[in-house]
């Protein structure tokens, strides 16, 4: 037979125009985009080049008259606002440019001579997703999500590489942010809950045999009126032991003994950033390590201790004590969200 006449089960899912992906023997199969069971008989074959023809034609983003988009492959994102400026990276809002669609986080490197860093992000990731630590199904799920990673070809942006991240809702505010909102610091309490959540994202990352290396305020999101803490930015990120290699600019008071030169990636250098992120947010002095007069003494006590990098304790040990901590200073537990102004 012609190789034009060939007949192949390619289908398109009536409900969302999505393609469908079907066993040759099959009597029906559900979309994997919209959940629709399609019954399948002979009258549903076509032609291979009309099928391609329907999927040029969904997966186009002139389909769907957006108006600027980024595109690897095949795969197209339309750009939205840019809501970051890291220090090698712009990060902005995006989605799927076709229907359906699926938001995400777009990060672009701006110069390559920190290609290094940026492609080190998405290295670092893949292991810890890929990690068999004790819990790893749940503690991946606090990780950044990985969506694709490669160079753009075509749009403004051509030629530079990109990091693509699943959007997470509720995760818009960084610790920037609140320090910002809350210039004279946030509420004691509500530094317990966020901490602890920081710990242990840092549990299940030291259990894997790596370390984070850069644990900022602009790499911490805090959920707005809820009881949750993101941890991204990991182009520092390494395997424990490993001389870091990239250190933030930006915050390099925050990492304990900063005049150790080369400092190495270890638990007890996230652990130190880590306090001291939350002593930034009470409205006190990272670098100095010093607190508010009207910080409860058994928290600045944790606060100080950890904040010196050189505690030979794990991040679950720590997440306890100040639980313990809390209980005895505040009591019962409560629910003390962040609220941010509108």
């Amino acid at each position: 037979m012609n190789n034009n006449q060939t007949i192949e089960r390619a289908l398109i899912c009536p409900q969302c125009n999505a393609p469908l992906k079907a066993n040759r023997f099959a009597s029906s199969v559900v979309c994997s985009y919209c959940g629709t069971t399609v019954r399948l008989d002979s009258s549903s074959d076509i032609s291979a080049a009309r099928f391609h023809e329907s999927f040029r034609f969904w997966n186009s983003p002139q389909t769907y008259n957006i108006p600027a988009w980024i595109s690897l492959g095949d795969r197209h994102w339309a750009l939205g606002k840019q809501i970051g400026r890291g220090e090698i990276s712009d990060v902005f809002k995006g989605e799927r440019a076709r229907w359906p669609t699926e938001l995400v986080v777009i990060k672009i490197l701006r110069d390559e001579k920190d290609a290094g860093a940026f492609d080190n992000e998405w290295k670092s990731l893949q292991a810890l997703h890929q990690s068999k630590a004790r819990g790893a199904d749940d503690f991946t799920t606090l990780l950044p999500q990985l969506a694709l990673h490669g160079e753009i070809s075509f749009g403004a942006n051509a030629g530079r590489r990109v990091n693509i991240f699943r959007w997470i809702s509720g995760f818009k505010h960084t610790f920037e942010d609140v320090m910002q909102a809350y210039p004279q610091g946030m509420p004691h309490r509500a530094s317990i809950w966020i901490w602890r959540r920081i710990l242990e994202t840092l549990s299940f990352i030291h259990a894997s045999g790596m370390a984070h290396g850069a644990v900022t305020p602009s790499h911490l999101l805090v959920q707005e009126n809820e009881h949750g803490v993101r941890l991204v930015g990991y182009g520092a990120s390494g395997r424990i032991g490993e001389k870091l290699q990239t250190p933030s600019k930006t915050y390099a008071s925050f990492y304990a003994h900063a005049g150790r030169a080369p400092l190495t990636l270890s638990p007890q250098l996230d652990l130190a950033m880590s306090a001291r992120c939350v002593i930034s947010l009470l409205g006190g002095d990272a670098e100095a390590v010093t607190l508010p007069s009207a910080t409860p003494a058994p928290l600045v006590n944790v606060l100080r201790r950890v904040a010196q990098g050189s505690a030979n304790e794990t991040a679950w040990d720590i997440r306890e004590e100040i639980g313990d901590l809390a209980k005895q200073v505040y009591g019962p537990p409560q629910f003390t969200p962040i609220v941010m102004p509108s």
